[in-house]
């Protein structure tokens, strides 16, 4: 049963926001340059700076900034939770020319450590309402996230802001400009203007909607989420469902050619047995699905898996290229690891 947590709306996001900090962007990696103040602090005087994104942070590593917005879902509706809100996706837009933004959700769970997490680029948080399986393409461990997966872009130069501040006169001139040409028509050209337009939005609307929910996933979508759910399973030493993954003939299997199943399953109950911690940390942007002549798919992607035999163990850390092949009904024909 899922459980409720009887808080305020801003007490549950100041504990997702604690979460982020302590597990996610920890002080060993990434400096805290601000952090958006409490709901009270707000009340006393309300900062410009309260607009900004949860968080701004610089990586230790490389000195790069960025912000980060932190969002709590307790459930999803009809398999979608909110991302942001119309008005703050404007000005976060606005920032991300600058300084890159990204979106942390948090979902299902206590806020102070959700079941699941997702971590997008602001582009990729397009719309305001995100599928779960749209998610699930970004979902993240619970451990300091790897600076380098990031990939972040050197921040402007002060040429560029210059040339940014000598275009704001032009901009507001043809904004005044514009302003003007408006108040030229008449009110019943402005109401039927308003009319058609409102028609448009709703039809756009209506059109958006209907898509999303009669789209059909892609193989690479499907693939996305086994894969996703796999990991997920292995690593919560789930290995009574490693079956539900394996396609009928299992061709290669770390090494091993034409293994028996029950090879397999000794092998996973061996390893998770050793080191029961572990985590795995997928780029998804490697992720590279090829269709095969014969039918099923070559799908390769990188991956930073973690593992530990005692949960006060330091982990041992791989920086993996994973090489996979799945039959046509997306079940799992062989695996191999590269370490890189």
């Amino acid at each position: 049963m899922q459980q409720n947590y009887k808080k305020d709306s801003h007490g549950i996001g100041k504990e997702f926001e604690d979460f982020v900090e302590n597990n996610i962007f920890t002080k060993d990696r990434y400096a805290l340059i601000h952090r958006t103040s409490s709901k009270e602090d707000n009340e006393k005087r309300y900062p410009e700076s309260a607009s900004n994104p949860d968080f701004h942070f610089r990586c230790l590593e490389t000195g790069k900034e960025f912000y980060v917005e932190a969002k709590y879902r307790s459930s999803a509706i009809n398999n979608k939770v909110e991302g942001l809100k119309p008005k703050q996706e404007l000005r976060f837009k606005k920032l991300n020319q600058n300084i890159p933004v990204f979106v942390i959700i948090g979902y299902w769970g206590p806020p102070s450590n959700p079941s699941k997490l997702s971590f997008l680029k602001l582009e990729d948080c397009k719309y305001r309402y995100l599928f779960t399986y749209y998610l699930r393409n970004f979902e993240i461990d619970k451990v300091t996230y790897p600076n380098h997966r990031l990939k972040l872009k050197p921040q402007s130069n002060s040429s560029q802001q210059e040339n940014f501040q000598k275009e704001q006169p032009q901009e507001e001139k043809k904004r005044a400009e514009n302003i003007k040409g408006i108040k030229k028509y008449n009110s019943k050209a402005l109401f039927g203007l308003a009319a058609v337009g409102l028609l448009a939005i709703i039809m756009t609307i209506y059109s958006f909607s209907f898509s999303n929910e009669t789209s059909v996933k892609s193989p690479e979508e499907q693939l996305k989420e086994v894969v996703a759910d796999y990991y997920h399973s292995m690593n919560s030493n789930q290995i009574e469902k490693l079956p539900e993954f394996l396609s009928p003939q299992v061709t290669s299997w770390y090494g091993a050619k034409n293994p028996a199943r029950e090879e397999i399953y000794r092998n996973a109950r061996t390893h998770r047995g050793k080191y029961p911690y572990s985590s795995s940390d997928i780029d998804w942007e490697s992720f590279t699905v090829i269709p095969e002549e014969a039918g099923g798919y070559h799908v390769t992607y990188e991956m930073i898996y973690r593992s530990k035999e005692k949960i006060t163990d330091d982990y041992t850390v791989y920086d993996l290229k994973m090489i996979t092949k799945w039959d046509g009904n997306f079940k799992l024909r062989g695996i191999t690891e590269i370490r890189n």
